[in-house]
């Protein structure tokens, strides 16, 4: 340095304070750079794993298709039943066992009589009555079979996909109940899907609309 005139030296102090200006604007920019854009690596693993889909046993006895069976014996009971409700467990189930064949229990009522009549049917075939004897102070809401399209598989399956599938992979052995019935201020009918597991006193619950299949989930 002692050879340097003092114009040299002017010269050195800048260019080291220009490349050092350099350095310091490509540090920052490769910072941001890093924060912005996720590693090749974690954006492959994000894109190339889809979401799981799952598919309830597939079985005739749903609930759409014993309830001939249930209807014909409420028709000969009272001629004046409308159907109100319908319901399913699996218990003690696991994603690979929901949707097997199981009893469905099917409510209806007589405005006539003001009583109300269940009709339980096994997935055989076989049927069991009990009648309600006290007549009921509030007639419940009657559910229009010709609005009922989503059958119970397809309730489940989205009930499934919308997280129940999850459910039983975190809490296997737990209890699946479907239950159809009036949605109260639209009179829509509606599949209310829930799984519960008791020793963890764990829920997860999702709505499917019987018209559409439009699925929300209600509890988790």
């Amino acid at each position: 340095m002692m050879g340097l005139t003092r114009r040299d030296m002017m010269i050195l102090f800048v260019v080291w304070g220009v490349v050092a200006l350099l350095m310091v604007v490509a540090f920052l920019t490769l910072r941001a750079a890093a924060h912005l854009t996720p590693p090749a690596a974690a954006v492959t693993a994000a894109t190339a794993t889809p979401p799981p889909t799952y598919t309830p046993v597939a079985v005739e006895q749903t609930a759409r298709h014993m309830y001939a069976r249930a209807e014909l014996v409420a028709r000969g009971w009272r001629a004046d039943a409308q159907l109100v409700s319908c319901r399913g467990s699996w218990e003690q189930t696991a994603v690979n066992l929901v949707g097997r064949p199981i009893e469905w229990i099917y409510r209806f009522y007589s405005p006539q009589s003001r009583r109300l009549y269940f009709v339980r049917v096994e997935p055989g075939g076989e049927t069991h009555t009990i009648q309600h004897i006290p007549s009921v102070a509030q007639p419940p809401l009657p559910l229009s079979v010709e609005d009922w399209q989503v059958d119970s598989a397809t309730a489940l399956a989205n009930w499934l996909n919308a997280g129940g599938g999850r459910f039983l992979g975190m809490y296997p052995g737990s209890t699946v109940t479907a239950q159809l019935g009036v949605r109260v201020h639209d009179l829509r009918p509606l599949w209310t899907v829930a799984g519960y597991a008791e020793k963890e006193d764990a829920l997860f619950v999702a709505a499917v609309d019987a018209r559409t299949g439009e699925t929300t989930v209600l509890a988790q």
